[in-house]
């Protein structure tokens, strides 16, 4: 997933919950810096930092393999 496409999801949600960066940071225990970088499409968060913040977010996360091309 593309970084800006992931940022936009998070503050999307955020703002439909009407919690601020510092709220998510404060429940999610994701440093502030990380969630400001994960939606402004610069960060490059872990996948135990994400978990952390979408189940605050009241959302999942989920793989799904590629079909392949042959």
């Amino acid at each position: 997933m593309n970084k800006n496409i992931l940022g936009d999801i998070v503050k999307q949600r955020r703002d439909i919950l009407r919690i601020s960066q510092e709220e998510l940071s404060n429940l999610s225990g994701v440093g502030i810096k990380t969630i400001y970088a994960i939606e402004q499409g610069k960060g490059n968060p872990s996948l135990d930092i994400l978990a952390k913040i979408v189940e605050v977010l009241g959302m999942e996360m989920e793989v799904i393999l590629k079909k392949s091309n042959n």
